[in-house]
């Protein structure tokens, strides 16, 4: 069959809007038609060359859909299901998933690394050149086959162009307060960062009971949507005194409880620590260059003060999915306010330009 895409031929470089090849799924794959994608920032690291990524390659990975097809053995899913697709296969088999840690499930890295199915092979290609797909995922295409484990059932009434943003960024940010850090009620929170996955984090720790939530962005547009989604105060770190400074003051010089990086930066996460309070928590969820290494003051080990990180929100697809689509519908989690625009696919390479100025939230691929 075809199927219209968006491909990455080079880091740096537009991607190219084409129709190619799709294959159908073999054995515990879907066949998926998208009905929508948001964008998010690690689609921009791969296409700027700070995550690696094989090329040709189909990005995109924070897409839900309709199931068109399933491949032999696949038995939990059927042709009409409505899905939201996600970066872990939950293998079920490796010692993470029997540990149950799906979010650290061996197959996922396979996966990322490979740009390929689980069986070696690529579903996309044109003229009988392979084309690699991000996490076996390939949301910025119209359909895609994917994992059977990758795909997450949830109800017909859920609006697949919003709930679509459960597949990584809000995941990842509502799976980093609620799961991660399990952010206490009544705590204090610092979330450095409002893009999707900030606001997320700020919205997790909304539901969880937070007393003081703290959004700390240069961006005063990002600043105002946190509070409205949830945020008691906002910061802007170039402000007189910078980052570490301000929130200490707007908690008695104390520090909070939980400081959460969601840049993906080294100078923020060393921030984060030293905005943390005596026996608090610094959660990293923003993905940094791997080379790069962390300073942290030791000081604060004799305070009891963590750093820990936090991989896809420390969730568990089959259980945090469907919870967190269900917060939605119930006016708990805001995703609506989260869409900055809803975009055609031709439109993509604008959306990333956006992204890389620091505007907006996240953009939705509307394929319907």
């Amino acid at each position: 069959m075809k199927t219209k895409a968006a491909v990455m031929y080079e880091a740096n470089k537009p991607l190219v809007i084409e129709e190619l090849d799709l294959e159908g799924p073999k054995e515990g794959e879907v066949l998926v038609k998208y009905s929508a994608s948001g964008i998010c920032h690690s689609d921009y690291s791969i296409l700027h060359g700070v995550m690696g990524g094989r090329t040709p390659m189909v990005l995109g990975h924070e897409g839900a859909g309709i199931i068109e097809e399933v491949g032999p053995g696949v038995t939990d899913l059927k042709p009409g299901d409505h899905v939201i697709a996600v970066l872990t296969p939950s293998c079920g088999k490796c010692v993470m998933c029997e540990e149950d840690k799906p979010f650290m499930c061996s197959q996922m890295g396979k996966l990322m690394a490979t740009g390929r199915m689980l069986n070696g092979e690529t579903r996309f290609s044109k003229g009988g050149t392979p084309i690699y797909h991000m996490g076996a995922l390939g949301t910025f295409s119209e359909r895609s086959v994917i994992q059977a484990g990758s795909a997450v059932k949830i109800g017909d009434n859920a609006p697949l162009d919003t709930v679509c943003l459960v597949g990584c960024g809000v995941t990842t940010g509502v799976g980093a307060a609620v799961n991660t850090a399990n952010v206490h009620k009544g705590a204090s929170v610092a979330v450095v960062g409002c893009g999707g996955v900030g606001l997320s984090i700020i919205q997790g720790a909304r539901i969880n009971g937070a007393s003081q939530i703290i959004a700390v962005d240069p961006v005063p547009e990002k600043r105002e949507l946190a509070m409205q989604l949830g945020a008691t105060h906002g910061v802007d770190p170039f402000a007189e005194g910078g980052p570490i400074k301000q929130v200490k003051q707007l908690t008695g010089g104390l520090g909070v409880h939980y400081a959460f990086e969601a840049l993906g930066r080294i100078d923020t996460t060393e921030q984060c620590w030293g905005m943390v309070r005596q026996a608090g928590r610094a959660i990293i969820v923003g993905m940094t260059n791997q080379s790069e290494k962390i300073k942290l003051s030791a000081t604060g080990l004799f305070g009891e003060k963590r750093i820990k990180g936090s991989g896809y929100g420390s969730a568990i697809p089959k259980r945090d999915i469907p919870r967190f689509v269900d917060w939605y519908l119930n006016g708990e989690l805001k995703l609506d306010e989260m869409i900055t625009k809803r975009i055609a696919l031709e439109d993509i390479n604008q959306a990333f330009e956006e992204m890389g100025r620091g505007e907006g939230a996240r953009s939705v691929i509307m394929y319907n």
